[in-house]
C-alpha cells in the first residue's frame, strides 16, 4: 500500500524555513518532536510548541488533518508562554 496522502508544511526557526512531509492522521505533537530534531534543538524542547502565522497555537492532540493543516501550511515553532513542565522535585 502506497501513502500518496503526504503533504508538505513548512515550519519556521528563528527566521529559518524547513520543510517536513506529514500525514494527515499524523499527530500534531510528533510533527512538533520532528521539527524540533529537524531543527537540532537541544536546549529546553520542552517549551516549544507550533504556531499559525495569525499566532493561535496548534493543538498538540490533534491530527494534522483535524488541526487544519494542508499542502503548504507554514507553522512557525517557538517558545509558548504558557507551556511548561512540573514543579515536583
Amino acid at each position: 500500500m502506497t501513502t500518496d496522502k503526504k503533504f508538505d508544511i513548512t515550519v519556521v526557526y528563528n527566521g529559518v524555513e524547513k520543510s517536513l512531509d506529514v500525514e494527515p492522521e499524523t499527530e500534531v505533537k510528533a510533527i512538533l518532536a520532528r521539527a524540533i530534531q529537524l531543527f537540532g534543538i537541544t536546549g529546553q524542547p520542552h517549551l516549544l510548541s507550533l504556531f499559525r502565522a495569525d499566532g493561535t497555537k496548534v493543538d498538540e492532540g490533534q491530527s494534522a488533518a483535524a488541526a487544519g493543516l494542508h499542502n503548504g501550511s507554514v507553522l512557525y515553532l517557538r517558545q509558548d508562554a504558557v507551556k511548561g513542565g512540573s514543579a515536583s522535585c
